[in-house]
């Protein structure tokens, strides 16, 4: 089932990946960081994790898993693979900056990222619950053949 929904919309995915966009996040090692810390920058989606990505990186490789993607022009960059998350969900919350909220809570832990619009937050939250659900399944190799191919 997956695989023929997918090859329907292949034509339409941001090939390497499933979704590409972006969020504003916290600095690393930082939640809390008042609002002015925040920055929004890109990430991608593919059937290991969501990543926030480089332009060089983006162009350079489909996989998340290299160590040089953990890191994002000399800095540390948010990732979060599939098999540690253990929830996703909107959130709404005064510590956050504006717009909509995303928590993302993993086996180490909440990660909070904001979508630009509610509409776009929907968009990720449908992506990586159907990453998810997919892992979950056990065709996390039929989602790579078609993302990948």
């Amino acid at each position: 089932v997956y695989t023929s929904a997918l090859k329907l919309v292949r034509s339409m995915l941001p090939l390497p990946y499933l979704k590409v966009g972006y969020l504003t996040a916290p600095p690393i090692g930082n939640p809390v960081a008042p609002h002015s810390d925040w920055k929004r920058s890109q990430f991608a989606l593919n059937q290991e994790g969501l990543q926030q990505i480089s332009f060089e990186q983006r162009h350079s490789s489909a996989s998340l898993s290299s160590k040089s993607g953990d890191m994002q022009n000399g800095k540390a960059a948010i990732r979060i693979d599939v098999p540690d998350i253990v929830s996703i969900s909107a959130c709404a919350d005064l510590t956050l900056p504006p717009g909509a909220g995303l928590c993302i809570d993993t086996i180490s832990g909440p990660i909070f990222l904001v979508a630009e619009s509610w509409e776009s937050l929907d968009g990720w939250l449908d992506a990586i619950r159907l990453v998810y659900t997919i892992f979950a399944r056990g065709k996390s190799d039929v989602l790579a053949g078609i993302i990948i191919a």
